[in-house]
Formats: C-alpha cells, sequence, structure tokens
C-alpha cells in the first residue's frame, strides 16, 4: 500500500537528482583550483612564520638565549670522595 500519489514520488525523485547534480555543479570550481584546505593551511602558516617580522624575533631569542647561555653563572660540582 503506497501512501503517496505516484506524481508526488516523481517529484521527490526529480528535486533530489537536481539537489544532486546541484552539488556536484557546485564542487566542481573547488576540484578545478588544486588546492585542498590542508594545502591552503599549510602556506597561511608558512607565510606567517617566514615574515620579517618572525624572522626578527627569532634572532632576538637566539641572541638572547646565547647570552644567557654564556653570562649564566657556572654551576661546578665538586667531586667528593
Amino acid at each position: 500500500m503506497n501512501m503517496f500519489p505516484r506524481y508526488v514520488q516523481s517529484r521527490e525523485v526529480s528535486y533530489a537528482v537536481c539537489v544532486s547534480v546541484l552539488c556536484l555543479m557546485l564542487a566542481a570550481p573547488a576540484w578545478a583550483q588544486g588546492a585542498s584546505l590542508w594545502e591552503t593551511a599549510v602556506n597561511v602558516l608558512q607565510i606567517a612564520f617566514t615574515s620579517t617580522i618572525p624572522r626578527g624575533l627569532s634572532l632576538v631569542v637566539i641572541v638572547v638565549s646565547g647570552l644567557t647561555f654564556a653570562f649564566a653563572p657556572s654551576r661546578q660540582t665538586s667531586a667528593t670522595p
């Protein structure tokens, strides 16, 4: 026993087909770009970490840590018998 008339079922099927085709057509330009979301995220992080300001900050960190290491009080341990 079918609750819906035949034309309602065919309308639902044609609606589902239209939505599926529309989704595939909208997804085609995204695939054509060739860059996935991961590649885009990696590119953004690469630009963020290799720009002028992060390079300058890394240089400051290297110099400060070197000076801290060079002028830190020495921890000489005496050998106890």
